[in-house]
């Protein structure tokens, strides 16, 4: 899920067109760029050693929290995702992958880049797709285990439920009794910016870890689906 597939999909969305770069002659990448423009991948057990070593920190992260949705490249369809995923994150405001250097069309951390790069041929996406969702890791994977902040994120994922935020979003499209709902999801937003700043300013978090902490803000989540949200 959320995946270097996804890429694949979009660029190539027909099964003609995929039939067709899958019959290119090419055994090897052209560094056009494209898989890196459309995001980075999402992080299996075999990649904690370039973490542990140090290529990829906290700061090049962002979890997809249980709930959330995201692309399912076996369905082809946006459905939430079963189980949080960690995956790498994107530049600001876009989606390429932040290890990609556009000027030389690159991967910065090429030779300790993650397993879905290594697999990713898009002449052939086999290897790939059928790592899709399998031994993925969750935050509490790379986290130590005695870290303040563990308890932190489970207060959050209590107080703050991805799963209700869609349900509440759900019901206003509905139209079900739209002040009580937009009151809630307000109320939702406010809790969790005041986890995030708890954890920053008590806990001494560094702001560049807070996706991967704790996934995108949900202003900003409900910013994007057009919600309109107060933040005092």
């Amino acid at each position: 899920m959320f995946s270097w597939v996804n890429t694949w999909r979009k660029t190539t969305s027909c099964a003609s067109t995929r039939k067709k770069v899958q019959n290119i002659n090419r055994d090897g990448c052209i560094r056009c760029g494209t898989c890196c423009l459309k995001g980075g991948p999402v992080l299996h057990h075999e990649d904690k050693g370039i973490l542990l070593a140090g290529h990829v920190g906290y700061q090049h992260l962002v979890t997809i929290r249980k709930g959330e949705p995201a692309y399912d490249p076996v369905l082809d369809t946006v459905r939430p995702v079963e189980r949080e995923l960690v995956k790498m994150r994107g530049k600001e405001k876009e989606w390429s992958c932040c290890f990609f250097d556009e000027k030389s069309s690159s991967c910065t951390i090429y030779e300790h880049r993650p397993l879905e790069c290594r697999l990713l041929k898009c002449w052939d996406t086999s290897a790939l797709e059928g790592l899709v969702g399998k031994n993925t890791i969750v935050r509490a994977d790379i986290i130590n285990a005695r870290d303040p902040i563990t308890k932190v994120i489970e207060m959050h994922e209590q107080e703050c439920p991805y799963r209700e935020v869609e349900e509440l979003l759900s019901s206003l499209s509905r139209g079900t009794d739209k002040s009580k709902t937009l009151a809630r999801l307000n109320e939702l937003v406010r809790k969790d910016l005041a986890i995030r700043f708890f954890a920053i300013k008590e806990l001494g978090l560094r702001e560049e870890f807070e996706l991967f902490i704790f996934g995108r803000p949900l202003f900003k989540v409900l910013s994007s689906r057009g919600i309109p949200v107060r933040l005092a």
